[in-house]
Formats: structure tokens, sequence, C-alpha cells
């Protein structure tokens, strides 16, 4: 039994074949991870612009449906261009640059507000006056890349001008 044991045909180490193998494995393993690592990167990223494009949107429409409800008049000066004149005298004009649309509101005898929103990379934006009653809508779209489906509506704020001018009065006459 102790011959076997120290014999010279007894090895300790490892054949340089059996090493390359084990480097090769461990090579594609990281690879696999690396790979996991930049995907879960790119999805974050893509869902961090998603989230930030959202809260733009949300906060545009919010703005949009406020000035209009609160408006006596709503008038397109052209296809770019929205003027709302409020009740009190004031007018917002949204101006619809490009992927931006910018919320201007004059706040007093020289004072002026300017508010931007800055869409993604496949977003249009259109302005539209309705009637009966009289209303103010707030497209915008994306686009699909679809032929058939080019586009696909990711906002539509419309609001019912002077309504919260029509509650308040209506309030006052109930008995």
């Amino acid at each position: 039994m102790m011959h076997r044991m120290f014999s010279p045909n007894h090895r300790k180490g490892s054949t340089l074949i059996e090493l390359v193998l084990s480097l090769t494995a461990g090579s594609a393993v990281m690879l696999l991870a690396i790979s996991l690592v930049h995907q879960t990167i790119s999805v974050t990223e893509i869902a961090k612009h998603r989230s930030d494009d959202s809260r733009t949107l949300d906060r545009l429409a919010q703005s949009f449906r406020r000035d209009v409800h609160l408006a006596s008049k709503v008038d397109l000066a052209d296809a770019d261009t929205l003027v709302i004149e409020s009740f009190e005298g004031s007018i917002v004009t949204y101006n619809v640059r490009g992927r931006t649309i910018v919320r201007e509101r004059e706040t007093g005898k020289d004072g002026k507000e300017f508010e931007r929103f800055s869409l993604g990379r496949n977003e249009s934006l259109r302005l539209e006056l309705l009637a009966e009653p009289d209303r103010a809508r707030l497209v915008v779209q994306s686009d699909t890349g679809i032929p058939k489906r080019p586009y696909k509506p990711d906002l539509i704020a419309e609001a019912m001008v002077g309504r919260w001018k029509a509650l308040e009065q209506s309030a006052k006459e109930a008995p």
C-alpha cells in the first residue's frame, strides 16, 4: 500500500489541457455575466428616460388643462401657437417648436414666466380647437415605425374653455 502512494506515477496537479478547459469555462461565464450587467444598465436607462418623459407629459397636461379651464377665450394664432386669455386678463401662450413646447405666461406689467416641455425623440405635438362645447386639445403622439399605423397617441389632453368659471357661477346660483 505504501508503495503506491509514493510512486512516480502518482501526480498531484492538473494537466495543461485541464487548465485551459477551466480557463475557457471561466471566461465564458464571465462574458455572460458582463453581457447581463450591460443589458441591465441599458434597460435601466430606457426606463429612466420613459419615466422622465411620462412626468413631463403629466406636467404638460396638468398645465394645459388648468389654463384652458380658467380661460375666457382660446385661439389658435397659427398651427403651432395657442393663445389663452383668462377672465383676470392674463395671457398664456403655448408655442410648439419642433419637439419642444414652451408655455409663456404674463405675470404682470413686464414680467413673463416661461416653462419648457421637451418631448422624446419620436414624439410630435399638435394643438387643436374643437367646437360644441368650446374645447382645446393637445395631442402628443409617437412614431411607431409601422407603415400601416405610423402614429400612436401618448397623450390626449382635452379641456373645456372656462369650465371652472362656469362651475363657479353655477355654484353661486344653486340654492
